[in-house]
């Protein structure tokens, strides 16, 4: 076989093999986090009125969070007649393999076809990588994008001749920071790779082409609408802005533990799952040789990956630790492997060619066994998830918290009066389950934290649910301080069994705030009149066991 033959049938098996480790832990289950609904909202705007506002909330601002690229892929798909989670995940599913094939075909370069192979497998296999592939959510389309980027950078920076791969990894890097913020430093490290080359005309047209968008981008966010990532950086809490902002010492602990957090926790197991050998020693043998191999490497050539790497790996540890995860660093495992390749490769290098080629295999084997092993493991979950879907809806899949929840949103589809606004916990997927807006409760104990927010946004329901226990922490102490505001709508399930319970919150005149104790419960609350309920009404089909979205099954109606 020629090295030629040989380069492409490897690029081909690198990506069958993470086409089938994705499809045997394909999880049909939506995913709990509110960004998965949130794109899929977003999505539904720009397909039913033509613009990207966060029709979710009861306010319905123009949305200047999350850059439009994934929701607008997301929205193609459904004006082509994507109904299900399954087939919004195939965005996942495909940028996921992508990944796997462009980062061979860029380590290639560096290390070898045979090397690059190793690489690949390892991605495939990693944790993280699996676990993102199967939700609807925007990190596998930014690190496709991100690593096309990075090749294009590579193959302009080696073959200036092709003045084609230039644009090429500037519109690359482009959509990734419209997919998500996080890309900035990928534009940044472009322009210094551009500057330290002296390539004063290409880092002139890139920071024109990319800083007009960049800039309207940000003049959006200067207007009214939801929070950027810009603000929320400074809060101690992003989830809770009551604790206000950090100062400079803050944000030196900040990366201190978020450095700690990531070598002895975040990025190994990403690579060998929780369940794999101890996170901590292999966390720190990672970070030891992918330093060394960056090193090795801009002592050769200093080329925007070189550069990229720091300027991101900076990024994530300044930002907030709730933020923090496996998750941010999927765009950084590519350089993880490769470095660690380079500071493999000079170590053999100084050992005879058998004892080298042991070191190798073990190195390679050290991460691929366990990670595996664990993914095997998956594949039974996955397998176990997809049979209580098909009998009893993919919302089974989770605890009976999260499923009454689910319940309680998809009642309200038909059974609120048209226009209603509701209080809860998950406002993103409470509108995707029920076409309903809202806005999550006040994390605040004081009845009247609450009562105002529902009376500036016009909600008058107020969603008791166990999805995490805040709820029963805020809205359960406000009900129970001043149940004469609220009235009792209808149970989910049993409260001692994770159960939800839909409230109405009356009007500001019928507001008692003073009433007699129910001597078993300690809450007196009356039973909801008939007006805050409505019979079974046309529009959003009733959520049923298909796994179809109950918000873009409303398109069809």
């Amino acid at each position: 076989m020629t090295p030629e033959r040989l380069r492409w049938t490897l690029l081909v098996v690198a990506m069958g093999v993470s086409v089938v480790v994705v499809a045997l832990t394909f999880n049909p289950a939506p995913h709990t986090g509110g960004d998965n609904a949130g794109y899929v909202a977003l999505a539904h705007g720009l397909v039913t009125t033509g613009t990207y506002t966060d029709a979710f909330d009861p306010e319905g601002l123009p949305h200047t969070k999350y850059p439009p690229v994934f929701p607008a892929i997301l929205a193609l798909m459904v004006a082509l007649g994507a109904r299900t989670w399954a087939v919004l995940k195939l965005t996942s599913v495909v940028a996921t393999v992508a990944t796997v094939g462009l980062t061979y075909l860029w380590t290639e370069r560096s290390i070898g076809a045979v090397g690059a192979f190793a690489i690949a497998l390892l991605l495939s296999l990693c944790s993280g990588v699996v676990y993102y592939s199967h939700w609807v959510l925007s990190d596998p389309v930014f690190v496709t994008l991100t690593v096309a980027a990075l090749l294009a950078f590579a193959r302009a920076d080696e073959e200036e001749a092709h003045r084609w791969w230039l644009p090429l990894g500037v519109v690359a890097a482009g959509l990734a920071y419209f997919t998500r913020s996080a890309g900035l430093p990928l534009i940044m490290a472009l322009l210094v790779w551009l500057a330290l080359r002296r390539r004063w005309r290409a880092a002139g047209w890139s920071a024109a082409t990319l800083g007009l968008p960049m800039l309207l981008w940000w003049l959006r966010g200067r207007s009214e609408g939801v929070a950027q990532y810009g603000a929320e950086f400074w809060m101690v809490d992003p989830y809770r802005p009551a604790f206000g902002n950090i100062g400079v010492f803050d944000l030196v602990r900040r990366v201190i533990a978020n450095l700690a957090a990531y070598v002895f926790e975040w990025a190994p197991a990403g690579i060998v799952w929780a369940g794999g050998p101890p996170l901590a020693p292999l966390g720190v043998l990672l970070a030891l040789v992918t330093i060394a191999g960056w090193v090795l490497s801009i002592r050769s050539r200093i080329g925007p990956a070189e550069i990229f790497f720091p300027l991101y790996l900076g990024l994530i540890l300044v930002w907030p630790l709730t933020w923090g995860g496996d998750r941010f660093f999927l765009p950084l495992y590519p350089l993880v492997f490769l470095y660690g390749a380079l500071t493999l490769r000079e170590i053999v290098g100084r050992l005879p060619t058998l004892a080298g080629s042991g070191v190798t295999a073990l190195a390679v084997l050290i991460l691929l066994l366990p990670a595996g092993r664990e993914w095997l493991g998956e594949v039974g979950r996955a397998r176990t998830c997809s049979a209580v879907a098909e009998q009893l809806g993919h919302w089974a899949c989770h605890r009976p918290e999260i499923e009454y929840f689910a319940a309680a949103a998809v009642w309200s589809a038909t059974r609120l009066p048209a226009g209603s606004a509701v209080l809860t916990r998950k406002p993103r997927h409470f509108y995707v389950l029920s076409g309903h807006a809202s806005r999550t409760f006040p994390f605040d104990e004081d009845p009247a934290a609450h009562l105002a927010l529902a009376d500036s946004v016009g909600a008058r329901y107020l969603l008791l649910d166990q999805w995490d226990g805040q709820a029963v922490r805020f809205v359960g102490s406000a009900i129970t301080e001043q149940p004469g505001a609220f009235c009792y709508l209808r149970p989910f399930g049993q409260p001692e069994q994770g159960g939800a319970q839909l409230l109405g919150i009356l009007a500001p005149a019928d507001r008692v705030f003073a009433v007699a104790e129910d001597e078993e419960t300690g809450v007196l609350m009356g039973t909801c009149s008939e007006e805050y309920s409505v019979g079974p009404a046309s529009g959003i089909a009733n959520y049923t066991s298909s796994g179809r979205i109950p918000l873009l099954d409303g398109l069809d109606s």
